[in-house]
């Protein structure tokens, strides 16, 4: 059993992974939680199973630390951080490689072990980003947009009058009233962003790229795109087990 665990600025996810078989768990990403309270977690999630690899993937360096301590006083064991303690085999054309959230490089990786390059990961969480993983297999850059829920909080907080919306796919294109316009806004917006990205970065490169969809918006998103593209829901697990079976 490998525990890979996933930390972004809105879940933290743990992953139990036996093989080809991953179940996670999701908790909130709350800064204010001690060492003890994610003592509590791992203890709900491994149950006293110990894990041959402890790998975490983190870009909210005070959770990162609270966890990792939580793994240690849990297993008497450090976890191994991505990025510091293991490497991510892959060669990154950024100005500055360490400016590249990790959580980027991670779903690269596991793109390249499920595709064949070029292609472009789209992460569909708190931000939305844009990977590029061009021809010959090397992180290219990318692009960085508020995510879908971002903008509804910040449409919300910034307003006097509007509401705060479900986010949800809507029946019709032309909202009726105020929270059927958010929402077309929102979601019909955020295909229109998607598929004319797509379209410029492949105009930029003068070829086509494969595209894949992930993060907790993925499959609300994916209804309604007319490009051509793959979901891939776990897409982060699956490359921290690609990084576990590197080490072994």
């Amino acid at each position: 059993m490998i525990v890979g665990i996933d930390i972004g600025n809105t879940t933290v996810e743990f992953g139990i992974i036996r093989g080809e078989e991953i179940v996670s768990f999701k908790f909130a990403s709350d800064r204010d939680k001690t060492v003890d309270d994610w003592l509590i977690n791992i203890d709900f999630v491994v149950k006293d199973e110990k894990p041959m690899d402890i790998l975490i993937s983190s870009v909210v360096p005070p959770i990162e630390e609270k966890v990792e301590k939580a793994f240690l006083k849990y297993f008497g064991k450090s976890p191994l951080i991505i990025g510091r303690d293991v490497k991510i085999p892959i060669k990154i054309n950024y100005e500055n490689e360490k400016e590249v959230g990790i959580d980027r490089l991670v779903n690269a990786y596991a793109g390249l072990k499920l595709f064949k390059p070029p292609f472009i990961v789209i992460d569909l969480g708190t931000a939305i980003t844009f990977d590029v993983v061009n021809e010959k297999g090397e992180y290219d850059g990318g692009m960085i947009f508020p995510g879908m829920e971002t903008s509804i909080d910040t449409l919300f907080s910034k307003t006097a009058k509007l509401p705060k919306v479900k986010l949800e796919k809507p029946k019709i294109l032309i909202g009726k009233n105020t929270v059927g316009s958010i929402q077309s806004g929102i979601y019909y917006g955020y295909i229109s962003l998607i598929e004319g990205m797509v379209e410029k970065i492949s105009a930029y490169y003068k070829f086509n790229f494969s595209i894949i969809l992930t993060g907790g918006h993925s499959y609300l998103i994916s209804s309604g795109l007319n490009i051509k593209h793959k979901v891939v829901e776990k897409l982060s697990m699956l490359g921290i087990k690609f990084l576990a079976e590197e080490m072994l």
